[in-house]
């Protein structure tokens, strides 16, 4: 985590009542998409409240041995360049099949149009890439780590 991350998350720590409670919910410190634009871009729609889910490939977290978060986890969004946009608290975490997502997902999901079909065709292309890299063959079935999430600071 750099500096100022770290100097982000004490401000957050210190607006808070019991500031413990937050540090042991720590989860992670990310950024949405696979390039500076993307992340800049993923940034901006949750800072404006449009973009309040996300998602991942499950055998990412299983190739790298990585806990999955859990519903009150906080992490920290970082734009493209790597600084602190906000916190954000995972109020909603349940694992779904590629095929299973549904319009209001990926409505909340804040990307593209909105729309189903738009979502089924970006994430599709995108998680074929991730699965290629792990030496998985993308199918309709992949399993997703489907998370929404709330910005609780600033």
């Amino acid at each position: 985590m750099s500096f100022k991350t770290q100097a982000f998350w004490q401000e957050y720590l210190c607006s808070l009542p019991i500031p413990n409670d937050a540090s042991e919910r720590f989860y992670e410190t990310f950024h949405i998409g696979d390039s500076e634009a993307s992340a800049d871009h993923g940034a901006e729609l949750i800072k404006q409240g449009i973009k309040i889910a996300t998602s991942s490939l499950l055998w990412e977290y299983q190739a790298a041995n990585k806990p999955l978060p859990k519903v009150g986890s906080l992490s920290i969004l970082e734009n493209g360049r790597g600084e602190p946009v906000c916190v954000v608290e995972t109020t909603w975490l349940e694992i779904k099949n590629f095929n299973e997502i549904d319009v209001q997902f990926a409505y909340d999901y804040g990307e593209w149009d909105r729309t189903l079909k738009t979502w089924h065709q970006e994430c599709w292309e995108y998680y074929s890439e991730q699965c290629y890299s792990l030496g998985r063959e993308p199918t309709k079935e992949m399993p997703l780590v489907c998370e929404r999430f709330r910005v609780v600071y600033p």
